[in-house]
Order: structure tokens, then C-alpha cells, then sequence
């Protein structure tokens, strides 16, 4: 009986450690190294296994510090979230199992309960014997922490359901915040479990019913406080999205009012032509000259059917030839695309932005940019190419080694690649960065019809 129990006890502390350590992965990024991720179930199973007597702090002033330790090492991000996240979830894990060992136990398997049990079901040998089984300490607490593994399945569930966005982010202000709302359910319970002294070492649940309450109101205070985080990324992303619309919007109709500019000027070209033989022979040379160096008489717009694609390549190229960076351009789109046109004002603009700031860091010489844009099939693609100027070169007699760029997080980096992101989502595409012999490639594609 008792080695049966021992192997349920330890199999329901594993399960339970699994749960919550999944259950934390929808609100902070775990590391994906394998003995990392082992460490931090270990700390999870030990949250869980952890017995909190009230009148005894010796268990939950020890884990505490152990199990932060571990979210430090173990988890992504900033300081602020691992250490708010960590106490959230070893508070609501503490605050039931203190509720599990001093009430929950006491109420199923103390010598008051067996009593009643004998006047519940009268004095014969099948009473005695629940009573001799349940009464027995050891017994009661093997079961009665085998509930833990639903509740850690119930957090799970809720967690997953409620939880954000993986790629949610918010301010280290906000998670101080929330650090400090943390601070007070937790303490009640530390204050629970480590001030209070039983007179007699039998500790009587009939009699202190009152720090129950408080542990009930600590745990559901912490839960609360996970739901908050949720609540408070989908309200960053949504300020996000307005104000990327908003960027879109205004950068959409700078290009529009850019290229009605280009086409008034082409069609009073003719009225320039007739200026300029009107003009004295001393004005006239200069006046051929600034016709000539504008940008708008040495382009070419139609580079597809879409306008707001002309529009912003128009434009781009032109920026691009007064810094000094050569596009070649392959644009194959037979037909207007059917996206939202600020949406695609800012894919292109916002992906030629990052490309032309990281060729303004290299030599003229090497100033380049590639643009492959193609409509067809199904699918609208888009794939951006330049030198990377963060790689490391390490020259050798004979060659040139150009390394990988050391930037970790280049695919986070600007807002810029955020909106193209964002808008990518939202048209259930695919975008794809990567560094690969010295030079940096953007590809996304989005379905066309959606």
C-alpha cells in the first residue's frame, strides 16, 4: 500500500511539474537548450512536491530563492518579466499547496475527521478500517498531494486558453508594475505560513479558519494577476496595430502625393520645353540642367500594374540614387494586388528602409540592393537582398572569410520589420530573415486570395 502510493505521489509531482513548467511557456520564452529546459522542470517539480505546513517557513523560504534561480537561468527576456512571472506562479502553486497540507489533509484524514467518519457510517469493521487507513499522517498527505496534479492541470488549461500572443511584449515599466502587485497576495501568504505559531503541534483547520481565507484570496489575487498579463499584451498589440496603421497611412499618402507630383511634372513637360525656347541663351543652359539632373525624367514608373507598388519603388529609387545604391528591381505583377494599399505601401517601403540604412554603413562600392517581386499561382512574393555591414571578415593569405552577423536578434530589430511582420500575419503569410554568406535576405509571401 504504502510503495503504491509512493510511486502515485511521484508520479503526480512529475505531471504537475510538466504542466505548470507548460503552462509558463505561454507567458515567458523558455530556452530551447535541452538541459536548460530539464532544469527548469526540475525547479517546477520541486514547486510542486514542495510540503507548506503553516508555523513552519523553513520549505517556502527555501524554494523561493532556489526556483527564481532557476526561471533567471532557465527563460527568455527581461529581468523584470522572469523574476514577475516566477513569483506568480511559485505564489499560486504555494498558496494551494498550503491549502492542500494544513486544510485539505487535516479536513480528510485528521483524528477529528476520522471521528466523524465512525459516527457517519457507525461503529463496525468497515468504519474502523477507513479510519485505521485514512488516520494514518504518512497515507494522508501521499494522497491528498496528488492533488496538485489538477490544479496544475486547471492553470494549464486556463493558461493556454487565455494566454497572448507568443511574440507579445511588454515594457519593463509594466512588468515592475505587476512585480509590485505581485508582491501582496505573495506576502500574505509568506506571512501566513511563517508568522504563525500552533500553540499545541496539532494544528486545528475547525479553529484557524481564517488564514484559509487568506490563502484563498492570495491565490485567486495571483490568478488574477496572470489574466492581467494577458490582458495588458493584447492591449499593447492593439495600440501597436493603430499606431502601425497609422504610420502606413501617412507614409501611403506621401508616396501617393510624391507620385502625383512625378506625373504632374511629366505632363507639363511640354510647357517646360516651351519655356526653355523662350529663354534668353544665358538662362537656357542652366534651366536644361535642372530639367535634366530631376530625378523624374530619368526614371521609369511602370514597373507593374499596381500603382502603389510604382508609387513607392518610384520613390525609393530615386532616395537610392542620391545615396548611391544601385537597385535592380524584378517585378513581375500582372494585375492591381488585393491587399489594403497602405498595408502594401509599407511592406515594400518599410523592407527597402532597412535595406538602404544597412547600405548607407558600407563603401559606395558595395552598395547594392536586389528586389524580386512576382504575382502568380496563388501567391504574391516578396524578397529583398543587401550586403549585411555587421559581419566579421577575417582575411587569410589567399582568401576572404566573410562570417555570419553576431546580431542575435535581427528579425526583432525596428519597427519597421514589427509592421512588416504584423502585416504579413495578418494576410496569413509567411516572412522569412536570414544572414547567409555575408548577405542579409527578407522573403515573405502572402496567399492572394485570403
Amino acid at each position: 500500500m504504502t510503495t503504491m502510493l509512493k510511486i502515485l505521489h511521484a508520479a503526480a509531482n512529475l505531471l504537475s511539474g510538466w504542466l505548470i513548467m507548460h503552462a509558463m511557456s505561454y507567458l515567458i520564452e523558455i530556452s530551447g537548450k535541452r538541459f536548460r529546459r530539464f532544469l527548469l522542470f526540475f525547479g517546477c517539480c520541486l514547486l510542486c512536491s514542495m510540503t507548506i505546513f503553516i508555523g513552519d517557513p523553513f520549505n517556502i523560504l527555501a524554494t523561493t530563492p532556489v526556483f527564481l534561480a532557476i526561471i533567471l537561468l532557465t527563460c527568455k527576456g527581461s529581468f523584470w518579466q522572469k523574476i514577475t512571472i516566477g513569483l506568480m506562479f511559485s505564489g499560486t502553486v504555494f498558496s494551494f499547496s498550503a491549502l492542500q497540507d494544513n486544510y485539505i489533509h487535516d479536513f480528510l484524514f485528521s483524528p477529528r475527521q476520522a471521528g466523524i467518519t465512525v459516527l457517519l457510517f457507525g461503529d463496525n469493521h468497515i468504519s474502523h478500517l477507513i479510519s485505521e487507513a485514512f488516520v494514518q499522517s504518512e497515507h494522508g498527505y501521499l494522497i491528498s498531494s496528488t492533488f496538485t496534479l489538477p490544479f496544475a492541470l486547471i492553470l494549464y488549461l486556463c493558461t493556454r486558453k487565455i494566454a497572448p500572443d507568443k511574440n507579445y511584449a511588454l515594457s519593463d515599466s509594466m512588468w515592475r508594475l505587476l512585480f509590485l502587485l505581485t508582491i501582496t497576495p505573495l506576502g500574505i501568504v509568506l506571512a501566513v505560513v511563517t508568522l504563525f505559531r500552533p500553540v499545541n503541534a496539532y494544528f486545528d483547520i475547525f479553529v484557524h479558519r481564517e488564514y484559509a481565507f487568506l490563502l484563498l484570496i492570495a491565490l485567486f489575487a495571483i490568478i488574477s494577476l496572470l489574466w492581467c498579463v494577458t490582458v495588458l499584451a493584447r492591449q499593447r498589440k492593439l495600440e501597436q496595430q493603430s499606431m502601425f496603421a497609422e504610420i502606413n497611412r501617412k507614409y501611403y499618402e506621401a508616396m501617393e502625393q510624391q507620385h502625383f507630383e512625378v506625373r504632374r511634372l511629366k505632363h507639363d513637360l511640354a510647357n517646360h520645353i516651351q519655356v526653355l525656347s523662350a529663354l534668353p541663351e544665358e538662362e537656357r543652359a542652366s534651366y536644361a540642367k535642372e530639367l535634366a539632373d530631376s530625378p523624374v525624367l530619368s526614371q521609369s514608373f511602370a514597373y507593374c500594374s499596381d500603382s502603389t507598388v510604382n508609387a513607392v519603388l518610384t520613390v525609393k529609387k530615386s532616395v537610392m540614387e542620391r545615396c548611391h545604391i544601385l537597385l535592380k528591381a524584378e517585378v513581375d505583377i500582372p494585375s492591381p494586388l488585393p491587399y489594403d494599399k497602405t498595408d502594401l505601401c509599407a511592406l515594400y517601403a518599410n523592407a527597402l528602409d532597412n535595406a538602404v540604412e544597412a547600405c548607407m554603413k558600407l563603401d559606395e562600392a558595395r552598395r547594392e540592393i536586389s528586389l524580386k517581386s512576382k504575382a502568380g499561382k496563388g501567391l504574391f512574393c516578396l524578397e529583398i537582398s543587401n550586403p549585411d555591414p555587421d559581419v566579421r571578415k577575417k582575411q587569410s593569405p589567399d582568401q576572404t572569410i566573410i562570417l555570419p552577423t553576431s546580431k542575435l536578434d535581427k528579425d526583432n530589430h525596428g519597427l519597421g520589420l514589427q509592421s512588416i511582420r504584423e502585416i504579413v500575419k495578418r494576410y496569413h503569410g509567411r516572412l522569412e530573415i536570414k544572414t547567409e554568406n555575408g548577405v542579409f535576405d527578407l522573403f515573405l509571401y502572402l496567399p492572394l486570395s485570403f
